[in-house]
């Protein structure tokens, strides 16, 4: 499926951030209408419905994100894990619009500290 431009703008800003070389500083990935969070975490290798550290799920009153930030775009929302003492860093773009999993988007939104 081909990206949303905002989506790629974005890419492409975090790219100029990183320095034009990302591969060893973060992996990006992109939720668009129809993926499904199954396929996010198998892409992860974890949850972002369950805390890392405590093991608690959305849901649970005592859950917390296992995520360093969230940020809202606005037309996406942007996850950032860093998992590793070296500081790489999985950024989850999830873009917010009709086909994405509603309960991805319901977590985001949950959890966002300054929505747009």
């Amino acid at each position: 499926m081909p990206i949303d431009q905002r989506l790629r703008q974005l890419l492409i800003e975090r790219r100029d951030q990183l320095g034009g070389d990302i591969a060893g500083e973060a992996r990006f990935l992109v939720m668009q209408p129809g993926d499904s969070p199954d396929a996010l975490e198998s892409a992860l290798s974890f949850s972002v419905f369950q805390n890392p550290g405590d093991g608690t799920r959305f849901g649970d009153p005592d859950f917390t994100p296992g995520w360093e930030w969230i940020e809202d775009h606005g037309h996406c929302f942007e996850l950032v894990f860093i998992l590793t003492d070296d500081g790489f860093a999985h950024v989850v773009l999830i873009q917010n619009a009709k086909g994405v999993d509603l309960e991805l988007l319901k977590l985001c939104e949950l959890h966002v500290t300054d929505p747009v």
